[in-house]
C-alpha cells in the first residue's frame, strides 16, 4: 500500500486529500523538494479533523514524497512550546493507532517534523533537555523548512 491508497481507505481523512502540497496552503513554501512531480498528496490533518476532535491538540499536515511519508507541524519555533510539540505528536500517534491504522502500517517510511512558522528560539537547540525531549519521541527540528529529499 502506497501514501494515496493508504489515505483513501481511512474514512475520516479521505476526501481530504489533495494533490502535491496543495492541503498545506500557504505553509507549502516550508516544504522543499527536488522533484515537485514526486510530491503523491498531502492532507491538512488539523483541518479535515476538527469537527471530529473539536478539543483536542491536533497534529497539523501528512505529505507523500516519493515513498516516504512526513508528518509536518508548521508552529511557532518558541521553547516553550516543545511540550506543546509533543502533546500534539502524542494525539498524532493515539489516532494513527485507531483510526489512521492504514497510515500506521506504513510506519518505517514516516518521520515526524517541527518545522517553524517564524524565527527559531536559539535556546532549543542549545538546551539538552528540550533536544531529548523531541528525540525521545522522534520528533525532528525545529528547522526553518523541511528538506523532503534529506528526509529517511
Amino acid at each position: 500500500m502506497n501514501f494515496r491508497d493508504a489515505v483513501k481507505n481511512i474514512p475520516e481523512i479521505k476526501n481530504c486529500l489533495k494533490d502535491g502540497l496543495q492541503a498545506l496552503g500557504r505553509n507549502s513554501n516550508k516544504i522543499k523538494a527536488l522533484t515537485k512531480r514526486a510530491l503523491v498528496g498531502s492532507v491538512d490533518i488539523d483541518t479535515c479533523l476538527k469537527n471530529v476532535y473539536p478539543n483536542a491538540s491536533r497534529w497539523d499536515y501528512v505529505f507523500g514524497y516519493k515513498h516516504k511519508i512526513c508528518y509536518v507541524e508548521v508552529h511557532q519555533g518558541k521553547a516553550s512550546e516543545v511540550e506543546n510539540i509533543v502533546k500534539k505528536f502524542m494525539w498524532l500517534r493515539q489516532w494513527l493507532e485507531s483510526s489512521g491504522r492504514n497510515l500506521e502500517n506504513l510506519k518505517e517510511l514516516s518521520s515526524y517534523h517541527w518545522v517553524s512558522s517564524g524565527r527559531t528560539d536559539p535556546a532549543i537547540r542549545k538546551n539538552i533537555r528540550y533536544q531529548r525531549r523531541l528525540a525521545q519521541n522522534g520528533i525532528r527540528g525545529p528547522s526553518s523548512s523541511l528538506y523532503a529529499d534529506s528526509v529517511l
